[in-house]
């Protein structure tokens, strides 16, 4: 009767076969650690937990342990939809700072003309009123013919 409740609960919170659900383990183990040494979140390390807790199960199918690795795969979940909210905070933040900062350099064009003005100052007061022949002034205008 026992082994019969123990299989029935297998079958429930881990439905894989045993030699599956280790091969899966193993896998997802294999991209969250690349994903978490590649971007350094902790949302990565959350869900390789969320993943690999549930094997477990494959060994100890009471319902006791299903209960507590139930309780911490909803804390889990909860966590990492936390840490979700927080990085797109963080997004939001990062795009209107951009924005804002674009708004600001777009003010610079402003200052550009400003130099153009400074530098034909300069230029007449180097090729004096004469501006016709001077090859200085003839370098940096469009071609007028």
């Amino acid at each position: 009767m026992d082994i019969v409740l123990t299989a029935s609960l297998q079958s429930r919170f881990a439905p894989l076969p045993k030699n599956m659900h280790i091969v899966f383990c193993i896998i997802a183990t294999v991209v969250f650690v690349a994903l978490y040494i590649r971007k350094r979140k902790m949302v990565d390390f959350l869900w390789l937990l969320v993943c690999d807790l549930p094997l477990i199960l494959q060994f100890y199918g009471d319902s006791t342990t299903a209960t507590v690795i139930g309780v911490c795969e909803v804390i889990l979940l909860v966590a990492i939809f936390v840490f979700h909210l927080q990085d797109r905070k963080a997004a939001k933040n990062q795009t209107e700072d951009d924005s804002q900062s674009d708004e600001s350099d777009s003010g610079d064009v402003d200052d550009l003309k400003d130099v153009e003005q400074a530098v034909k100052v300069e230029r007449s007061k180097l090729a004096g009123n004469d501006a016709d022949d001077n090859v200085i002034s003839q370098a940096f205008d469009n071609y007028n013919t």
